[in-house]
């Protein structure tokens, strides 16, 4: 049973405020990382959206693009746990850490389920260098009233694209069904494949989205990719929206 001592990995939340944070957890034990989940809330216990800069094991990023992903996409409601699942495995005293900013006063914190391993079956960070490869990050982007805007970021390592997770930053100014997305591109091609016109809902790729399977494009691109999606806005206020695409491991081979 010793062994079976690992659930949960998690770091003292984060102080609250409005500015950045980095919050570590250090495990004690041999384990294998699974599914990431992530909250930042007011002091009245309200759900706070935010951007995380970065999301480092061992002192390695496994971020893929050059934007910090919405916070949202990490959300223990979301559907999907399986596409959060980390994949790494790390020995005593080595940690996790988060550093983002949330999108007003709160606390911030993270809990990673554990599965227990032997000291044996910890991988050295060389050969697990592929399974670094976890969130391409889509930045946060301000949308006018009855307007459009690109949402797009550039690819720093090679990968395949999997669930595509869109987050509305601020619900209280444009309700979700105020939005839609007229283009999905990656690398220039259009991934949309209806006729001209086209309006995906936004709520198509929230978090609250169940078609699990339907939401992941298996879409390997190299460095330097762009991914861009086309936002339209049709509410009288401004809205703000980011989000994030859960990736897998890459080889040319």
């Amino acid at each position: 049973f010793d062994e079976a001592q690992s659930f949960l990995l998690s770091s003292p939340r984060s102080a609250p405020g409005a500015g950045q944070y980095t919050i570590t957890a250090t495990t004690q034990r041999p384990i294998l990382l699974q599914s990431f989940g992530l909250q930042s809330n007011s002091a009245a216990g309200a759900v706070v959206q935010g951007m995380i800069s970065d999301i480092k094991v061992a002192g390695q990023s496994l971020m893929v693009s050059d934007q910090s992903v919405a916070a949202g996409c990490f959300d223990y409601s979301n559907f999907g746990a399986e596409n959060r699942v980390i994949g790494l495995t790390i020995n005593n005293n080595q940690t996790v850490s988060v550093t983002g900013t949330p999108g007003a006063a709160a606390s911030t914190g993270f809990a990673i389920s554990a599965f227990p391993i032997e000291p044996s079956q910890v991988r050295t960070l060389k050969e697990q260098a592929t399974r670094f490869n976890y969130i391409f990050g889509l930045p946060q982007t301000a949308i006018g009233a009855g307007a459009s805007a690109n949402v797009q970021a550039t690819a720093t390592r090679g990968c395949v694209l999997g669930e595509v997770r869109l987050v509305n930053q601020d619900v209280a100014a444009v309700p979700s069904s105020d939005l839609v997305i007229t283009s999905f591109k990656i690398g220039g091609i259009e991934m949309l494949c209806g006729a001209t016109g086209q309006q995906v809902p936004f709520a198509a790729l929230e978090g609250g989205a169940s078609d699990v399977l339907g939401l992941a494009l298996n879409y390997p691109i190299e460095s330097n990719s762009i991914v861009s999606i086309t936002v339209q806005n049709i509410a009288a206020a401004g809205a703000t929206v980011a989000g994030g695409i859960f990736v897998s491991p890459y080889s040319r081979a």
